[in-house]
Order: structure tokens, then sequence, then C-alpha cells
């Protein structure tokens, strides 16, 4: 081949490896690998073209090079692709009802009775965040207070239970909570 057209051949090669080389280097798998094809196509015509020893020593050079930016693209991770932090989906609490809550432990259940202090239009509601075992609940009397409890120890927050009525379940009658407790 023509040593004009061969160097100009390799100049291109080797520009198209140092565009690589820089995509590698900012980690982008797709841009490199779609470069990396075109770097080895221009290589693949170049590499019967040459002739004589310095220019086949020049291709075998550029096989070098191309190789490796093979094992460095390979070893690229793909992007990740951004989470949708835009569209928030609506939280997938605890359901309680009846049910639910004549599966409370009796032990949790021995414990929250007496908070509601015998009184019997006394009502309480449940968050409904967590895995439903020991959940915090809020005791509403029949004179209209209302004391919020930690679950895991029964003891009276000094807040009310975060988010608001969505993460707080409907009110349970103390009648309902005495019958959780004596089917047990």
């Amino acid at each position: 081949m023509e040593p004009n057209k061969f160097r100009e051949s390799r100049q291109a090669i080797n520009r198209l490896c140092k565009n690589i080389d820089n995509l590698i280097e900012e980690k982008s798998l797709e841009a490199s690998t779609e470069i990396y094809e075109k770097a080895y196509a221009q290589w693949e015509t170049l590499n019967p073209q040459a002739e004589g020893e310095i220019q086949e020593r020049s291709v075998k050079n550029l096989s070098v090079k191309i190789n490796g930016l093979s094992m460095r693209i390979s070893k690229l991770k793909p992007a990740k692709k951004p989470a949708n932090r835009g569209a928030k989906k609506e939280p997938t609490g605890i359901l309680w009802d009846e049910e639910r809550v004549g599966q409370l432990s009796p032990g949790f259940l021995k414990k929250l009775l007496p908070n509601m202090a015998k009184d019997t239009g006394a009502t309480v509601c449940f968050g409904t965040t967590g895995k439903g075992i020991r959940p915090n609940y809020q005791i509403q009397f029949s004179d209209g207070n209302t004391i919020f409890f930690a679950g895991s120890g029964h003891k009276p927050l000094d807040k009310p239970l975060s988010g608001g009525a969505k993460k707080i379940s409907q009110p349970f009658s103390h009648e309902v909570i005495d019958l959780a407790l004596n089917k047990k």
C-alpha cells in the first residue's frame, strides 16, 4: 500500500483508539463499543493491504492496541437506568381488619388492653407501616383525649404516629380487642 495512504489510515485508527480510551475512562459502554467496531473494521481493511516489514509491524501494533481496548471495554458495566423518582407510588401499608387484629400476639394484646384503661368507649388505631407484629398505636378515649403508644414497649409517645391519616388504620373498639385476646 502507498505509504501516505497507509499512514492516513493508521492515524485515523489511532484517533479512534484515543476516542475509545477517553470513553472507557468515562465508563461509557455503548459509545466505546460503537467506536471500537469502527476502528476494528478499519483495521481489518488495512491489515491485508500492509506491504513490507514496517507496515506489517505497524498493523501488528495496532492489533495489540485494539485488542487491549477490547479487554478494557469488556470490563465496563452497562449504565444503570435512572430510577423513576418523579412517579411516587402509594405505600402498600398493612391493611388492618378484625381478622388481622386477631393475629396479633396475646402478649401484645395483654399489654394494649390495660392502656385502654377499662374505657369501653375507647378505640385503638394501628400504624400501617412495618411488619404488623408490634405496631405503634393510638388510643382515643371516650372523653376525646388521644394517647400515642410505641408498639414495642407500650410506652406513651410524645408525638402522633407519623404520616397522618394515611398511615393509621381504622379504629377498633375495646370490645374487638377484648374478643381477639379471649380467642387465644
